[in-house]
């Protein structure tokens, strides 16, 4: 089997990147010679673009290459295609069967042909999201024999332990309806999150604050809202890889750029700052980085691995950091800090994160100043927090 890999920036705008294909268990990938004319690279660490035929080497515990890695369903979203998968064919799929899987509106602006339709057919009508919530505990809690199709299409393509689904909804009348790369005149690509039994009911209103946090302390976030239905409380968030007008980025996470195992803690935040420098050799970038390690580490997300922190590509090759994202009060790895801070992981504070400021050459002037706003906006939030009924699943530590 051999799969077609284009960037669909818009409409018209396809450029065809080149061919994944498999010899055995190993990943191979060759550019379009066309391609290589552009002077575009989609991922110019692991996969730089060259002539001839490139194997995946293994790097980072990953099944293929970062680039393509980064487009497969992960923890929800994968069940979801196993499932499907195995209900149809009777086996699990292969590495290009579930990029075949993913249709024309997976993440970022990669597609794969040719598409595997059995996967991703059904309505594209309007449909409520109580029911795509209830169709996903169900099966979340193995009351379902077989997926929804709307639930298949809007999660098919999602990463992450929870429920995530990929909807298109229109602001004026509430309206969802399934995601496209053609949504209906007047819908909007949003993600929507669906708490899990575990995490309770207010997963979503924790998020949603936190996204307010992160905003207040002048970070880069996309729109978001809490969206009220019968089966609960759920936070939505815009998709930042689509622009006005249906202009598609390509997105790609730090942990895929650099084959980096984002399962296993021990990557250092200063890597994340290496990378942007040289994407991006914009020092706003790295302030806006260091921004996000200050919220993390002084609201306590310790989740912040390398696959929650992207960069965004668009059709001139131009990189930037993509908005803030999976931002909430989160546990690490026996509760330390995924990303450690100038060394340390067990208990950074604001003297590490200052160390940090040194090492990644930020002006300390600069750096004392964005803590500075993050520590006003945690000291005007312990309170509200409380007030807004966000209900922390630990002690408060912030």
């Amino acid at each position: 089997m051999k799969l077609r890999v284009s960037l669909h920036f818009a409409g018209d705008d396809i450029r065809s990147v080149g061919i994944l294909s498999e010899q055995g268990r190993e990943s191979i990938f060759a550019f379009d010679e066309s391609f290589l004319a552009s002077g575009l690279s989609p991922s110019p660490f692991r996969l730089p673009p060259a002539r001839g035929v490139q194997a995946y080497d293994g790097r980072g515990g990953m099944e293929t290459f970062g680039l393509f890695e980064d487009a497969l369903p992960d923890g929800w979203g994968r069940r979801i295609v196993d499932t499907r998968f195995r209900r149809l064919r009777g086996r699990l799929p292969s590495l290009l069967e579930r990029l075949a899987c993913l249709g024309d509106d997976g993440m970022g602006a990669l597609t794969f042909h040719p598409i595997d339709e059995s996967m991703v057919e059904g309505d594209r009508g309007d449909f409520r999201l109580e029911t795509l919530a209830e169709s996903a505990w169900a099966f979340d809690d193995n009351r379902a024999e077989d997926v929804l199709p709307e639930l298949r299409r809007a999660a098919g393509s999602s990463g992450g332990a929870r429920p995530k689904m990929n909807v298109g909804i229109n602001p004026r009348t509430g309206l969802v309806c399934a995601p496209g790369a053609h949504l209906p005149q007047g819908y909007e690509p949003w993600i929507v999150k669906f708490n899990t039994r575990a995490e309770g009911p207010d997963a979503g209103r924790r998020e949603f604050a936190y996204s307010e946090i992160a905003r207040d302390a002048g970070a880069d976030v996309a729109e978001c809202r809490l969206i009220e239905t019968k089966a609960g409380v759920f936070f939505a968030t815009k998709r930042f890889d689509r622009s006005p007008g249906g202009r598609r980025l390509h997105m790609h996470s730090a942990a895929g750029l650099l084959h980096a195992d984002f399962r296993t803690p021990g990557d250092e935040c200063a890597i994340l700052f290496k990378l942007s420098d040289a994407l991006t050799r914009d020092y706003a970038a790295k302030t806006e980085l260091f921004r996000r390690a200050c919220l993390n580490v002084l609201f306590h997300n310790r989740d912040d691995h390398l696959k929650n922190f992207a960069f965004l590509m668009n059709e001139k090759g131009v990189w930037r950091p993509a908005p803030f994202f999976d931002f909430t009060f989160a546990q690490g790895p026996n509760g330390w800090q995924t990303l450690s801070v100038s060394g340390e992981g067990e208990h950074p504070g604001e003297a590490d994160l200052l160390r940090l400021a040194d090492d990644v050459s930020l002006r300390r002037a600069d750096a004392a100043a964005v803590l500075d706003r993050v520590k006003s906006v945690r000291d005007e939030w312990r309170d509200r927090l409380q007030n807004l009924g966000v209900k922390l699943p630990t002690p408060p530590t912030i």
